[in-house]
């Protein structure tokens, strides 16, 4: 391993066959960049439903972690959002090669796009508002929504099971 300019930042060998950084890359940002939109979307969708407190409520108790990096991480997407829907995008064309479903990471494009539409993805990513809240770029990201009544294939007001 060699160090960058001497900044910390490490580059690893991974061999002379092409295309192998590139896969890792794919990889570690389906993770990354992935879970932050399954974050975003499952925190729309329930501030959509009204439900926001009660599942906040539900992840303090249950998902501590996941909540501590939603409210850590969340609000500065929108700067970015841009940038990473054509990531997910190229993501969704790698895992297709390989013959793993697109579909996820095209759903990710999808809520960079919702984030991208947020008054919020004005901002550059040195002058995110550090004071504003999950809950607030949440509420942001949900008045995007077009309001169809369905959620996937069930009525809104179907109970649903959380198990």
């Amino acid at each position: 391993m060699m160090e960058l300019d001497g900044k910390g930042i490490v580059v690893k060998n991974l061999g002379n066959d092409i295309g192998r950084a590139s896969g890792i890359k794919m990889c570690y940002a389906a993770l990354t960049k992935g879970t932050s939109t399954l974050h975003v979307a499952l925190l729309t969708v329930a501030e959509s439903l009204g439900l926001s407190a009660e599942l906040h409520d539900e992840l303090a108790y249950s998902q501590k972690g996941a909540l501590d990096s939603m409210k850590s991480g969340i609000s500065k997407l929108p700067p970015n959002a841009h940038r990473w829907i054509g990531e997910m995008e190229e993501i969704a064309e790698t895992f297709a090669a390989e013959g793993m479903t697109p579909d996820f990471h095209l759903g990710a494009a999808a809520i960079y796009r919702l984030l991208e539409q947020t008054p919020y993805a004005l901002e550059s990513p040195e002058n995110i508002d550090p004071n504003r809240t999950l809950a607030e770029t949440i509420a942001a990201t949900a008045a995007q929504l077009p309001k169809s009544g369905i959620v996937g294939s069930k009525k809104v007001d179907q109970p649903v099971d959380t198990d």
